[in-house]
């Protein structure tokens, strides 16, 4: 039997991997805080730990000894700059202490959930071998992601870390709480302020954990590997969403002067409740940036698949209604 830890095991990409590697049989050591909420982790047969990446000694007495892959997918995907410094301490520092952990323990390799942010922003379709820009983006998560595929590579190249580094886009899909459902939810009450003009690619979450079981038995080690899928607006994606619900279909996006006037109105009201923005800089320009990859790479050694748009939404949809998640 195959044995498997992951971090970050309560997200909406762990439980999904959880539910994979379950499926197949392995054994599966699920890293959980001790403020999480086990709901979902509770319905695997798996051995939850308690510890934090942040905390190298929880973690030391968390991982096993010789366990055949470490999931690495805890990560702050924070976007106001408030908590930059946290999302620094988990993407990079608690990186830094994963990295440290598996060599200590001897771990036979170690798959690194990164990010499309990672690449930073680029007029041009992304591709593994396209220098990153994301030290010059302004955007901390861009920036923490970048600085953790470093840490891995460096471990790599130094120390033996038998690692693979995995960069999805957009993911939709069952067990989503924080991500797209949110904007599934307002489109589903009439309630959406706007529609920004970005792109990117989407992706079921089903193909992106099976493509994380693919990189730990056959992913070449120190490598990246693009999870892009489908390449679609944020218009069509949302215009699919009122399709699911019989909306109204909306025409066009929402122009990037008028998303401007929210964000400044957002900084305004924040100044006032100390809440975060619904609208911040660095959220401003991953909605209206263009951030498309290649990921033929994936596809041909990974059996990475691309699903329509739309079936992602029918998946997420079907879930939220499932969980009575959806609210008339």
């Amino acid at each position: 039997m195959d044995t498997a830890f992951v971090t970050g095991a309560t997200g909406f990409l762990g439980i999904n991997l959880i539910q994979e590697l379950t499926g197949r049989g392995w054994k599966v050591y699920a890293l959980h805080r001790k403020s999480s909420n086990l709901e979902y982790l509770n319905r695997f047969p798996v051995e939850k730990v308690v510890g934090d990446i942040t905390d190298l000694a929880s973690l030391q007495t968390a991982v096993p000894e010789g366990i055949d892959v470490l999931f690495h997918l805890a990560a702050s995907t924070n976007l106001w700059s408030k908590h930059n410094e946290l999302q620094r301490k988990i993407n990079v520092e608690g990186t830094q202490n994963v990295i440290q952990v598996a060599l200590e323990k001897k771990v036979k390799r170690m798959v690194h959930t990164s990010s499309a942010a990672a690449y930073g922003f680029h007029k041009e379709i992304v591709q593994e071998d396209t220098p990153s820009t994301a030290m010059e983006s302004d955007v901390n998560y861009c920036i923490t992601k970048y600085q953790a595929e470093e840490l891995v590579k460096k471990a790599v190249r130094d120390q033996g870390l038998h690692a693979v580094i995995l960069n999805p886009g957009h993911i939709m899909g069952p067990y989503d709480l924080h991500n797209w459902i949110q904007m599934i939810i307002l489109v589903h009450k009439n309630k959406l302020p706007g529609i920004p003009s970005g792109m990117g690619d989407f992706s079921h979450v089903n193909e992106i954990v099976k493509a994380h079981v693919a990189a730990a038995e056959k992913g070449n080690i120190g490598e990246n590997y693009l999870l892009g899928g489908q390449h679609a607006s944020f218009l069509d994606v949302i215009n699919l969403i009122q399709k699911r619900f019989g909306r109204k279909l909306s025409k066009s996006a929402t122009s990037d002067a008028v998303l401007k006037l929210g964000l400044g109105l957002s900084k305004m009201k924040s100044w006032f409740s100390s809440k975060e923005p619904e609208l911040t800089p660095e959220k401003f320009k991953l909605l209206t940036a263009r951030l498309m990859m290649s990921d033929g790479k994936a596809q041909t050694y990974l059996g990475f698949r691309h699903r329509p748009v739309e079936e992602l939404i029918h998946d997420t949809v079907d879930w939220l209604e499932k969980e009575n998640l959806l609210t008339s």
